[in-house]
């Protein structure tokens, strides 16, 4: 009984070392194999790729410096004043000038009216009086030398 399984024993050795043999001369076959692949090591393909991103880069780059210039002008051309605020502006100052220029017209008009104004109540106040001076002729004559006194007066009064 205990050589039965001693021979189990050994024939199962024997195949596992004849399985281990074939390994090894299949493991022969593919080293050799492998000695004869030449490998050659070359890097234009990684030089083309770099290349290629580079110029990717390059052009991106261009791209973006480009827009930053238009950026650049069209913030230094924008304004800051919107149009509706600007016309209102142009408007308020218009109208400003003209009510100026109105009133300026006015104003050098105002001795004109004022002399006409004069006269025309020194004319009324003749008429009014008229009546008075009538019934006396002294103060009438009086009057007159008052007023032509006081016009001598205003004249002397204007040359200084």
């Amino acid at each position: 009984m205990g050589y039965k399984k001693l021979d189990e024993v050994m024939e199962l050795l024997t195949d596992e070392l004849d399985g281990f043999n074939k390994s090894i001369d299949r493991l022969k076959q593919l080293t050799e194999n492998v000695d004869n692949i030449k490998i050659e090591a070359s890097t234009d393909n990684i030089q083309k790729l770099l290349e290629r991103h580079l110029t990717k880069l390059k052009w991106e780059l261009e791209s973006i410096e480009g827009n930053t210039i238009a950026i650049k002008k069209a913030v230094i051309n924008a304004k800051v004043i919107p149009r509706t605020l600007f016309w209102l502006t142009i408007a308020v100052w218009t109208i400003s000038l003209v009510t100026i220029c109105y009133l300026g017209i006015k104003v050098s008009r105002l001795d004109a009216i004022r002399e006409k104004s004069f006269e025309s109540g020194r004319q009324e106040v003749i008429t009014t009086l008229r009546g008075f001076f009538d019934e006396n002729p002294g103060l009438l004559e009086s009057y007159e030398s008052w007023r032509l006194k006081g016009k001598e007066t205003d004249s002397i009064q204007a040359k200084k």
